[in-house]
């Protein structure tokens, strides 16, 4: 929770953020204003909701939980489009609107992915790969355990950061009878936010969860360090790696796996100006509401990685992954998601089809839109679990 206590109002938090970047007397002006009136429409149209301004904050008094329950307001009253919702209650979102592209196949795996046999452990695969970049499964490292998935098994990130706390509970105790029903008692993830959800929210807020989290880089470690992940191919060259913003509400060890398998696979890494908890958002959430400040972030986090002469950067978030690598591909900078580089490492051939796929379902939302323009103006509310139309 932000602490009102402890908060100076010395306006750093605003100061710093990258994509607000206030002058400090404006600053300060602004988040004296936050917290009397609980309002700033200013400020929610250029923030990302990454947590920087928790991070730079001198008295630790978590200014981003201020902001959150400011957005938190405005969602309850105003809602949000059915393109930010991750449920098959509505008719149109990203995930429904990614499966005009090779339908048939995608509903195929989907039914593989929501409907696995009972294990104590699976791959969690959360919704991009199962909706956009299924390519990402095909790959003897998810041989050994089912995959789980869709839209029927979203982690509910998006509910706990628009819709707050009481409906995250909801969502995660639903989630959660699922899970038992299936048996499952660890997850293996592939999505920082469901990372966060798994291993940070729902254990928060819910007594009896006791599902266990791990990302899939530490769990390769793990393979490798018994012996059953078997590394063919060395990656020599320079590595960098994208922080994703969910981590910085996880254990800070979260930040050494991918350093360590970076090593493993032959790599040398190196580190941008920003890493670990301190790390630069991509832009990624303002790239529908806020593009020319999306592509500025993006522009200055590429240069921290062209600064530091690295030849890759590596990623484990398609969101990051695929609003960073065309400005990475202007700088001749490389870049992969996680598992590629894994597969690369054992002998496979990955497709690289993220940005191919990621423009195959720009197209489909643009011709979705103009084919249904309500898209853009119906807004929609989550109360007491139940996804309504404002």
């Amino acid at each position: 929770m932000f602490n009102e206590k402890t908060c100076q109002r010395c306006g750093t938090c605003l100061e710093q953020c990258p994509f607000l970047q206030l002058p400090i007397e404006d600053a300060k002006n602004e988040i004296s204003i936050m917290i009397e009136t609980r309002n700033t429409r200013s400020i929610l149209r250029n923030c990302a909701g990454c947590g920087y301004c928790s991070i730079v904050c001198p008295t630790v008094s978590n200014p981003h939980e201020l902001i959150k329950e400011i957005r938190l307001r405005y969602t309850r009253e105003k809602g949000v489009r059915s393109l930010s919702l991750i449920t098959e209650e509505i008719p149109y979102n990203l995930m429904s609107i990614s499966l005009e592209n090779n339908r048939e196949e995608k509903l195929l795996e989907l039914n593989k992915y929501e409907n696995p046999p009972k294990s104590k452990a699976m791959y969690y695969v959360g919704c991009a790969i199962p909706y956009y970049f299924q390519d990402l499964a095909k790959t003897k490292l998810l041989e050994d355990l089912p995959l789980l998935g869709g839209m029927k098994y979203c982690c509910g990130g998006y509910v706990h950061s628009r819709f707050g706390e009481n409906e995250a509970r909801i969502k995660g105790l639903e989630l959660y009878e699922k899970f038992k029903k299936l048996g499952v008692e660890k997850l293996i993830t592939f999505c920082p936010e469901c990372d966060n959800m798994i291993k940070g929210v729902y254990p928060s807020i819910i007594e009896e969860f006791d599902v266990e989290g791990q990302n899939f880089i530490d769990y390769f470690i793990e393979k490798y360090h018994k012996g059953e992940l078997k590394i063919k191919n060395k990656i020599n060259q320079r590595i960098t790696f994208q922080d994703p913003c969910p981590w910085r509400n996880l254990d800070k060890k979260i930040y050494n796996g991918p350093r360590e398998f970076l090593e493993i696979i032959g790599a040398e890494v190196v580190e941008m100006k920003h890493n670990r908890e301190n790390s630069l958002c991509c832009g990624a959430p303002l790239a529908m509401s806020n593009r020319n400040l999306a592509t500025k972030i993006a522009k200055e986090r590429i240069s921290e990685a062209e600064s530091v002469n690295t030849d890759v950067i590596a990623f484990m978030c398609t969101g990051c992954l695929t609003t960073l690598s065309r400005y990475a591909t202007e700088r001749n900078i490389k870049s992969y998601y996680a598992t590629e580089l894994a597969q690369m490492a054992i002998g496979e051939s990955p497709e690289f089809k993220i940005l191919e796929n990621a423009k195959m379902l720009q197209k489909q939302v643009i011709k979705t839109i103009s084919e249904n323009p309500n898209i853009l103006t119906e807004r929609f509310i989550i109360k007491n679990g139940k996804v309504s139309r404002l």
